[in-house]
């Protein structure tokens, strides 16, 4: 690659403080708040122009197997707050049938309105917000970070921090810092098909409005195979695909109508080409057009085939595209499969999670599988292995492909987000490093937020529970 050298310069700092937190979604919302509320003088960068991440940039508007009995703290604030302002709201049902049924914790809410809520949450902790920032790299000084650099409208500037907390979701900063990360390798083995050194592609979440919601509905129930469930027209997809008049790689879409004539879906899927990465900006220009397109004609093909949908339009696509693989830290544990499907508990574990894998494919195929019971995710899956101040939540943590196809998930990333953000605070506090503080002080501060740490904690009820759920649930989902 042709290369030019950039002139070295002084750069203006523009924040001191304890904790830097960059990725405004839930891990960095969880991690923000955390850092606040124990006392530490909190900056979260974000490169657009609201929190939420996924949830709102991508129209990702819910929470997913949200159980207060495993999770608790923040998550449950949230949800809390939501249902207090009346911003959360019930799909058909259709969407209840079968694994998505109410035991499974799908909370939708009001994007518009959780960007508001948040913003008031981060005030009320003391976190200073910075919007329109892009991370550039972090200051390395020996086995620490000194801070991060942005890139702003002003210019590049500096934040300096006594902790850094990666919640881009793909390990961006970290990537960028010079830490050890996992992911150009994509799938490790073939287990899923052959598709070994791939990754997964990217989402794309939209809307459209104008449906006539009690036209459909009827159809629907008149035909359930093919449209009251949660994945909607395969028999359609492969019909219009055939006949040359459906762009998209996938032969089905997930959709959920609402009574006020929006709809929302995932149907428009850009694979990644072996050798190709998902961070690279080419692919991700070309994934941005390609799915806009693919939106457009998934809209014609309603139009014409589906009744309720004759004077639908898009209503919006999405800020970013989802992205469903990247960079993960090399941490000082790393998480894999076999711990979540054994069940694994921890020592220094800092969340319990009932989120099951949810890989998506390079061949736009998809399969999701109930296989889990309640497992532990450790307070070293978030320690980078070569700086001490460096830590990672969400999808940005240490850990195998598969398992980042379930932690990834908002419900996690907001649990590991609050510990990251917890541990950091009173690092601080301590004048330590977050790999040095001793992990029992940590838990022990989650638990006085009403944070469930560990599986340990659950009564066997629940663990029985979830095994019921394994057994009867686990036959899948397929797109």
């Amino acid at each position: 690659m042709k290369t030019i050298l950039e002139a070295s310069k002084e750069v203006p700092v523009l924040y001191d403080v304890d904790v830097v937190v960059i990725g405004g979604g839930p891990a960095g919302i969880g991690a923000a708040l955390a850092a606040a509320r124990n006392g530490a003088k909190t900056v979260l960068v974000e490169k657009y122009g609201c929190l939420g991440g996924n949830q709102t940039l991508t129209h990702n508007d819910n929470y997913t197997f949200v159980d207060d009995r495993i999770q608790g703290g923040i998550v449950a604030e949230i949800i809390e707050r939501l249902k207090k302002a009346g911003a959360t709201f019930n799909p058909s049902v259709a969407l209840m049938r079968d694994n998505w049924n109410p035991g499974t914790g799908c909370i939708y809410f009001d994007e518009e309105y959780y960007k508001l809520m948040l913003e008031a949450m981060m005030e009320e902790a003391g976190v200073t917000l910075l919007y329109h920032a892009s991370a550039a790299t972090g200051i390395a000084d020996g086995n620490s970070l000194k801070g991060i650099m942005v890139e702003t409208h002003e210019g590049r500037q500096a934040i300096l921090a006594k902790s850094v907390i990666d919640c881009t979701g793909i390990a961006h900063i970290a990537w960028l810092s010079g830490a050890s990360v996992t992911g150009e390798e994509g799938y490790p083995d073939n287990s899923f098909g052959p598709f070994k050194g791939m990754h997964m592609g990217f989402g794309y979440g939209f809307w459209m409005c104008g449906v006539d919601y009690k036209k459909f509905r009827e159809f629907a129930e008149q035909n359930v195979d093919e449209w009251d469930y949660w994945v909607k027209g395969r028999k359609l997809f492969v019909q219009e695909k055939e006949a040359g008049r459906l762009y998209t790689p996938r032969n089905s879409t997930l959709m959920i109508e609402y009574a006020n004539g929006r709809c929302w879906f995932i149907g428009a899927y850009k694979p990644i080409e072996k050798g190709r990465h998902p961070w690279m900006e080419e692919d991700l220009s070309e994934a941005e057009i390609d799915q806009r397109k693919q939106a457009w004609s998934i809209l014609e093909t309603f139009k014409k085939n589906v009744p309720g949908f004759e004077n639908a339009k898009i209503e919006q696509t999405p800020v970013r595209l989802l992205l469903r693989d990247g960079h993960r830290i090399v941490g000082e544990y790393t998480i894999t499969d076999d711990d979540m499907k054994s069940a694994r508990s921890f020592d220094d574990s800092i969340a319990c999670c009932n989120m099951p894998q949810d890989p998506f494919f390079p061949n736009a195929s998809h399969q999701f599988v109930y296989n889990v019971t309640p497992y532990d995710i450790p307070y070293r899956s978030m320690l980078s292995k070569d700086f001490d101040n460096l830590l990672a939540a969400g999808g940005s943590a240490s850990m195998d492909l598969v398992t980042w196809a379930a932690l990834r998930y908002c419900t996690p990333s907001i649990c590991t987000g609050q510990a990251a953000g917890t541990a950091a605070a009173l690092a601080a506090r301590q004048g330590i490093a977050p790999k040095e503080i001793d992990v029992k002080q940590v838990q022990d501060t989650l638990h006085e937020q009403g944070m469930v740490t560990t599986n340990k904690q659950l009564s066997p009820e629940v663990i029985e529970e979830y095994k019921w759920r394994t057994k009867t649930w686990n036959r899948g989902l397929k797109l």
